[in-house]
C-alpha cells in the first residue's frame, strides 16, 4: 500500500477560479518544486513534514506522516459535510514524483465513494497528470508567467510551460471540466497573456464540433470540452505588483479575442478569511 507525506486536511470553501464559493475538503500534498514569489503557502514546500494538520472547525489534531491512503480516505470522511462539492487535492503540488502515485490511490478510493474530485496543479508534469487525469472530474492548472519566478532561467520556464500545456490539452481531451489560471501582476506584459491565449484556444472544442462529433473523452465517456479562463490579480498588497484595473480590462479583452470563457476572479477565500 502507497504512503505519502501531506501537509493538512480541512473543510472550507474554494477560494480561486470559476467554483469559488463551493464547500471541498482541502488535501494539502506536501513538497513544491517551484518558488513563485506571491506563494502563500509556502510552508507546504517542505517534501517531509513530521505530522498533518487535520482541522476540524472544533478542533485541531496531528496524524503521524507518511500517511495511507486508507488513513486520509477516513479523514475525508470525517470533514464531510451536506454542502460538500468535491475534494480538493492541491499543495504543494500533487503532481511531484513523490506525491503522483499516492493521488492517484487516493483519488480512485473517494471516487469509489460517489464524491468528486477536483486537482489543482502547476501542471509541472504532464506524464504524472496523464498518469491519474481519469480519476478527477475537474482540473484547475496555474500557468506560471515569467515574473513568477518560479523557476531559473529560460530553458527551465519554457519545458514548465510545455508541460502545462500538454496537462491542459489532455484534461480537455479526457472530457476533466479544465480551468486555466494565471496570477497577473502590475505591469503583465499583454503580449505574454496573448500567447498563452493563443497556444490554449488550439485545445478548444466549441459547440459546432460537439453538434456533430460530441467526441469523448477517454476512459469515461465524457465529452470534450471548453477552457475556462481566468485572471486571478496577485494577492500581495505590499509587494506593490497587484495589477490596476486599467490592467485587468486590457488583459481580459486579450484573452477574449482568443478563448470564450474569461473572467477576472480574485482570491474569494482572502476576503471571507478562510483557508
Amino acid at each position: 500500500m502507497t504512503r505519502g507525506y501531506v501537509t493538512e486536511m480541512f473543510s472550507s470553501f474554494q477560494g480561486e477560479g470559476p467554483y469559488a464559493g463551493r464547500r471541498q475538503v482541502f488535501l494539502r500534498f506536501a513538497g513544491c518544486p517551484l518558488s513563485c514569489f506571491y506563494c502563500d503557502t509556502a510552508y507546504a514546500r517542505e517534501p517531509r513534514p513530521k505530522f498533518c494538520n487535520l482541522l476540524r472547525p472544533d478542533k485541531k489534531t496531528r496524524k503521524r506522516n507518511p500517511l495511507s491512503a486508507s488513513e486520509v480516505l477516513d479523514c475525508v470522511k470525517a470533514l464531510l459535510s451536506p454542502d460538500l462539492h468535491s475534494v480538493c487535492y492541491t499543495g504543494g503540488e500533487p503532481l511531484t514524483p513523490s506525491s503522483a502515485g499516492f493521488v492517484k490511490e487516493i483519488a480512485n478510493a473517494v471516487k469509489e465513494t460517489g464524491l468528486r474530485n477536483f486537482l489543482e496543479t502547476s501542471g509541472c508534469s504532464a506524464r504524472a497528470f496523464a498518469s491519474l487525469a481519469d480519476c478527477f472530474d475537474f482540473a484547475s492548472v496555474d500557468i506560471k508567467l515569467r515574473g513568477h519566478q518560479a523557476v531559473q532561467g529560460e530553458d527551465s520556464y519554457e519545458a514548465l510551460y510545455r508541460n502545462e500545456l500538454e496537462c491542459v490539452r489532455i484534461a480537455v481531451e479526457r472530457g476533466v471540466e479544465t480551468v486555466v489560471k494565471v496570477v497577473v501582476l502590475k505591469g503583465t506584459p499583454a503580449a505574454e497573456i496573448e500567447e498563452i491565449c493563443r497556444d490554449l484556444s488550439g485545445f478548444e472544442f466549441g459547440l459546432e464540433e460537439r453538434g456533430r462529433g460530441r467526441e469523448k473523452g477517454r476512459g469515461r465517456g465524457r465529452e470534450k470540452g471548453r477552457v475556462k479562463f481566468v485572471l486571478q490579480p496577485v494577492t500581495a498588497p505590499r509587494s506593490g505588483a497587484v495589477p490596476s484595473t486599467e490592467e485587468l480590462f486590457e488583459l481580459s479583452e486579450v484573452a477574449g479575442r482568443f478563448l470564450r470563457d474569461v473572467a477576472v476572479i480574485p482570491q474569494v477565500h482572502k476576503f471571507l478569511g478562510v483557508l
